[in-house]
């Protein structure tokens, strides 16, 4: 009944969204605004005054946060082997690894931590997301202008353009930077956080099902289906193993192995094409790894 309650609500969320990009219930365009809206608003400001307000301290946080970092560097380097294994070509290396590693905490983990295990769990999550989501965004960046087709003029001024001004990364950064000064949130101004941020985790899963177009796959099917099971295979399987090797807590040991679950996140598509990568490929992980993991997280939830 547990695996049902934290599941089936975040199926429900991506079905509707799905049902009424199908039904065109809004107008053209409806979807895209709404995921504007989330992106830049919503889960930042969800974000930013968790992260302000968590323990720094916690040793629940530092264990998850090891436990997720070994597991990303594991899988990265499984990604690179098999490039040379499966000989990747060269215009899809970026984006077969970035699809291998890179989870979609905000959109996707925040909603199903927070349904498995309440309140208590999505703080626990907000450690160790801030620090995750900023290697996310600037590994990502740093490999996709590796491996681009077109080399970039300044390779760190495209780090920062796509990186550190990602709305999630500053959000982290200044709760951070509020949570080491000892600062508080006024009161009236925490309640209009807490009330967006609040809508910001259905929001997210509606404008993902939204955002599904299964007629879209297409191309190097097989690879993108290998990256798209590091992701939701690999890493969650192994994230169990270090966790426990850890000693990790059973509420930390769970977010970790639902973290490691995510499917890649869709802005690993934007970006890809942005950067002169492999676009369809991006895309194709994003889809898969999307329905794989809904196996990932049901037995997350159930096993644990």
């Amino acid at each position: 009944m547990i695996v049902l309650e934290s599941i089936v609500p975040v199926l429900l969320l991506i079905i509707l969204g799905k049902a009424l990009s199908q039904a065109r219930f809004f107008q053209e365009g409806f979807f895209k605004e709404l995921n504007r809206l989330t992106y830049f608003w919503g889960l930042p400001i969800l974000i930013f005054y968790k992260v302000a307000e968590i323990d720094l301290e916690s040793e629940a946080g530092f264990g998850l946060l090891y436990t997720m970092l070994i597991v990303i560097g594991a899988s990265i380097v499984l990604a690179y082997l098999l490039v040379l294994v499966l000989k990747v070509p060269r215009d899809s290396i970026g984006s077969f690894v970035q699809g291998s590693y890179r989870g979609n905490l905000a959109f996707v983990g925040f909603p199903v931590v927070y349904f498995a295990l309440g309140q208590e769990g999505l703080d626990l999550g907000m450690f160790t997301s801030g620090i995750c989501i900023l290697f996310y965004n600037t590994s990502s960046v740093a490999l996709l202008i590796l491996h681009s087709k077109e080399k970039s003029d300044n390779p760190l001024q495209a780090v920062w353009k796509h990186g550190f001004r990602n709305p999630l990364i500053l959000a982290c950064i200044l709760g951070f930077a509020v949570n080491l000064a000892g600062a508080e949130i006024p009161t009236m101004i925490r309640r209009a956080f807490v009330a967006l941020g609040q809508i910001a985790l259905p929001l997210a899963l509606i404008g993902l099902g939204a955002g599904l177009k299964f007629d879209e796959l297409k191309g190097r099917i097989g690879l993108s289906t290998i990256a798209a099971l590091i992701n939701v295979a690999f890493s969650p399987l192994l994230g169990y193993f270090v966790g426990r090797a850890l000693g990790l807590d059973p509420t930390s040991l769970k977010v970790a192995v639902i973290f490691l679950s995510c499917p890649t996140a869709v802005f690993s598509y934007v970006l890809a094409e942005m950067l002169s990568n492999d676009g369809v490929m991006a895309r194709n992980i994003v889809i898969l790894s999307t329905l794989l993991s809904i196996v990932s997280l049901v037995l997350a939830i159930a096993l644990l």
